[in-house]
């Protein structure tokens, strides 16, 4: 079981992440590609998946430790449920986010956004 502190430190342990803001809440990257944020309401990390055919696998073969709401049903991410996460858990789930990252052909970087006038 992890607090929501020691899951967002152990998360930013893992070498290639830094902390950024996401929808302004304190989030977990790699580059510029989001990895993980530890929810403000739920009891649970929020982890970017690489698809949801990859999270629907997840979710049927770890219930206990994995689940999503209404909310997340159309994004390829889900939660992690911290009173059944430890340490060695979540550095493996955010290890593989990153590896999944890195065999993932890069897209263009997007053009600055311009205000209208």
């Amino acid at each position: 079981m992890l607090t929501r502190t020691e899951a967002h430190k152990i998360a930013l342990s893992v070498p290639g992440t830094h902390q950024k803001l996401y929808f302004n809440k304190p989030s977990i990257f790699h580059g510029d590609d989001f990895v993980a944020v530890v929810h403000d309401k739920h009891p649970a990390v929020v982890l970017r998946v690489s698809s949801i055919e990859m999270r629907d696998m997840m979710l049927e073969a770890e219930p206990q430790l994995f689940y999503i709401t209404d909310h997340y049903k159309n994004w390829p991410g889900l939660l992690v449920r911290l009173d059944a996460l430890d340490r060695a858990t979540l550095k493996s789930l955010i290890t593989a986010r990153i590896a999944q990252l890195a065999a993932s052909p890069r897209k263009k970087p997007r053009k600055p956004f311009k205000k209208a006038k």
